[in-house]
């Protein structure tokens, strides 16, 4: 990400992150630093977000972590390729529908 580049929205990062899982069966641990930058990011977003909610499963090799998709992963990666879906669901989770739509 160049400097005078926007930060990602958390549903392009998500969308990333689960299609690189999807195109491979399986990804690494160091594939999904490369895709979010740091090792920092890895824990936020895979060990505390998508492992912790059952979007994806972990499997250990020696002293290599792999992460495959759960039927849950999957489905969310559906749903963040269909993008009206996502933005009708964040709209309705947000107070952006009361004020847009309040008479």
């Amino acid at each position: 990400m160049s400097p005078l580049s926007s930060p990602r929205e958390p549903v392009d990062i998500s969308f990333d992150i689960l299609s690189a899982i999807d195109e491979n069966e399986k990804t690494t641990r160091w594939d999904l630093t490369k895709i979010l930058g740091n090792t920092r990011q890895v824990y936020h977003w895979i060990d505390d977000f998508l492992v912790k909610e059952k979007f994806l499963v972990e499997e250990k090799r020696g002293t290599t972590s792999l992460y495959s998709l759960t039927d849950n992963g999957r489905l969310l990666l559906t749903l963040l390729r269909k993008g009206v879906i996502i933005k009708s669901i964040l709209r309705l989770s947000g107070r952006r529908l009361r004020r847009e739509y309040s008479s």
